[in-house]
């Protein structure tokens, strides 16, 4: 069985990381991480388990095709059956790049039609099975999407900020930036808190897709009581967070939200949220040994005035060579200036999406 594990471009070395403590290294390409395995629980294990991954794909077949013909007639030598059960219409999401094949449309028709499934098939029919299709070239990939709705959906943030940040690009910081899970951590302008519940999740061995469903599940010859046994196994594992986890805003509606999302998310007993101004921020009581200091400060149109953003982060910055020594400071930002303002000895590890725009992950390694 051939997977390919995607990510958020910018994540693959978190997504390596997190793949190799798991126990199941594979191949960092652009967008993800492959991997080749014959275990029957890994998608189901990988769904539950990771918390920087987009999806988790498995690989129909690959074969080249210039021509509608030529790709319907290939395609339909690939094991639908293994992954759409009867009754169900697949829905194909479908790129082309520097092909003859090039009209996404056309070719999810035919791709439909190879599946055994009539194009014109009533749209209120049973749910859908996903299939993800990549054309580079005339070299087209088929893979099943295991995952369905996409896994930063943990389902615990209904309350939410402005401007938050995904549930795996916040895993995907927190790797990137060296995070022991073992050390506190303190994020002084938390908003909903993502930061710090991604913390939770990690440092409580919390498996992060406990409580949705997959796509898989859908699939013929899906096995519950294996589903089942993988999330009684996850749940038997989880422990309380070694070190303290804090987050605090001066919005008392921000930790309000922040506080409900970390009861959703299993980790009430191990997270702490409050409402401080910046000033008032201070490493938490019994914190043993230096931490991670992350934020996700506003920036662009998300706050007014120029200058009320350059204070902003010099503020930050002054609060944590203060009280902070020692510690790693991790910021997320577009601008290079802004980051600057807190600590000109910030180097940028990574670049990741964030609402429509691609921010750096800054950090300093020891404030």
């Amino acid at each position: 069985m051939e997977l390919f594990v995607q990510s958020a471009p910018g994540l693959e070395p978190a997504l390596d990381e997190e793949l190799r403590d798991l126990g199941y290294p594979g191949t960092v390409e652009p967008g993800g991480v492959s991997l080749e395995s014959d275990d029957p629980s890994l998608v189901a294990r990988l769904n539950l388990r990771l918390s920087t991954a987009s999806r988790v794909l498995v690989t129909l077949g690959r074969f080249t095709a210039s021509a509608l013909p030529e790709l319907e007639r290939k395609a339909g030598g690939l094991p639908w059956d293994r992954f759409l059960d009867e009754g169900r219409r697949p829905a194909f999401r479908v790129t082309c790049r520097k092909s003859r094949l090039y009209h996404t449309g056309a070719v999810a028709e035919r791709l439909t039609r190879a599946a055994g499934r009539d194009p014109a098939m009533d749209p209120s029919a049973p749910d859908t099975t996903p299939f993800i299709v990549r054309i580079v070239r005339d070299r087209v990939v088929v893979r099943a999407d295991s995952s369905g709705v996409h896994l930063h959906r943990r389902g615990y943030r209904l309350a939410s900020t402005r401007a938050p940040l995904r549930e795996t690009l916040a895993a995907g910081v927190l790797r990137l930036a060296g995070w022991d899970p073992d050390r506190p951590l303190v994020d002084p302008l938390c908003g909903s808190g993502t930061f710090v519940i991604e913390a939770g999740l990690r440092a409580c061995r919390r498996a992060p897709g406990e409580n949705r469903t997959f796509a898989f599940q859908a699939w013929p010859g899906a096995d519950p009581d294996r589903v089942r046994a993988l999330r009684a196994e996850a749940l038997a594992g989880v422990r309380p967070a070694p070190a303290p986890l804090r987050g605090s805003d001066r919005d008392a509606g921000a930790v309000e939200s922040a506080t409900a999302n970390g009861a959703r998310a299993g980790v009430a007993g191990s997270v702490h949220f409050e409402r401080r101004a910046i000033s008032e921020v201070t490493p938490p009581d019994g914190a043993l040994g230096p931490g991670l200091l992350v934020a996700n400060p506003p920036w662009g149109r998300r706050v007014g005035q120029a200058r009320a953003l350059r204070d902003l982060h010099a503020r930050l910055g002054q609060v944590a060579r203060r009280e902070f020594s020692g510690w790693t400071l991790a910021l997320v930002s577009p601008s290079d200036t802004l980051v600057r303002q807190a600590d000109r000895r910030a180097e940028c590890i990574a670049t990741i999406p964030s609402g429509g725009v691609s921010v750096g992950v800054w950090r300093v390694g020891e404030l």
